[in-house]
């Protein structure tokens, strides 16, 4: 049964899927405990960014159907466990990044798209493999996969349930960068960095901002756009940051 581990270091923190043995393939309770920790990371204002992996050599393979489930039981499960995570994934207001080593496929491959950056290593596989056993998606494929790849190339991996290298994934937009082996581990660390000093309430109005253009027309686009600076023009983050370019120095963002 996997176990979900939460560890901070600096300013960021770092929840792993450890289920080693089977690819870290997540349980129902595992996911309970998950989606619990994301929502306490979300108010943690000492965290500010947030990183998802597996542990080993593989991110995740999907919900672990070893229990077994009935119906009624996956739709209650799907929305306290894989539902709750995606939700507190997209709506994280601080970044979130997915550290894609070997396969995210099923459920794994929607929780690492889930996240606003995705660094594959040069072996990663993704692959939203439902339909193989005779399912429809889950943990907001439909959702998430339209919105980078178009409705098209969504059906194409949602339906034909083929699998992409990180290579294909970056080309498609699926990943943001992929990274030989070597290099992995240096790179990403960097752009965790790079990522956890962004100001996380500009971070939070861009992200909403570009999660509900999709639905807005120009108008609505620009006046959502307008009233969000409205919104940080009153902030500390703002000052400090207006504050450190005329003064020729990097700014030290606090989320407030």
């Amino acid at each position: 049964m996997a176990d979900i581990e939460v560890t901070r270091e600096d300013d960021y923190a770092t929840v792993t899927i450890s289920n080693p043995d089977r690819k870290n393939a997540i349980s129902a309770e595992a996911c309970e405990e998950m989606a619990a920790e994301l929502r306490s990371l979300e108010h943690d204002a000492g965290v500010r960014a947030v990183v998802v992996q597996g542990e080993g050599d593989a991110f995740c393979s999907g919900i672990d159907l070893s229990g077994g489930m009935d119906g009624k039981a996956v739709v209650e499960e799907l929305e306290t466990g894989l539902n709750a995570i995606a939700a507190g994934l997209l709506r994280m207001e601080k970044p979130t990044i997915a550290v894609v080593r070997g396969v995210a496929v099923g459920a794994g491959a929607s929780l690492a798209t889930a996240c606003d950056f995705v660094y594959a290593r040069d072996d990663a596989v993704f692959g939203w493999g439902f339909t193989d056993i005779g399912l429809a998606p889950d943990t907001g494929a439909t959702y998430v996969l339209p919105r980078l790849v178009g409705v098209r190339r969504a059906l194409d991996l949602l339906i034909t349930a083929r699998r992409i290298d990180a290579q294909e994934a970056v080309d498609m937009g699926i990943a943001t960068e992929s990274f030989d082996a070597d290099e992995f581990e240096d790179m990403v660390a960097e752009r965790i960095a790079t990522l956890a000093s962004r100001p996380t309430l500009a971070v939070g109005e861009t992200k909403r901002l570009v999660q509900r253009a999709t639905h807005r027309s120009m108008e609505e686009a620009l006046r959502a756009e307008a009233r969000a600076q409205g919104r940080i023009f009153e902030t500390e983050d703002f000052a400090e940051g207006v504050g450190a370019f005329f003064e020729g120095r990097d700014p030290e963002f606090q989320g407030r």
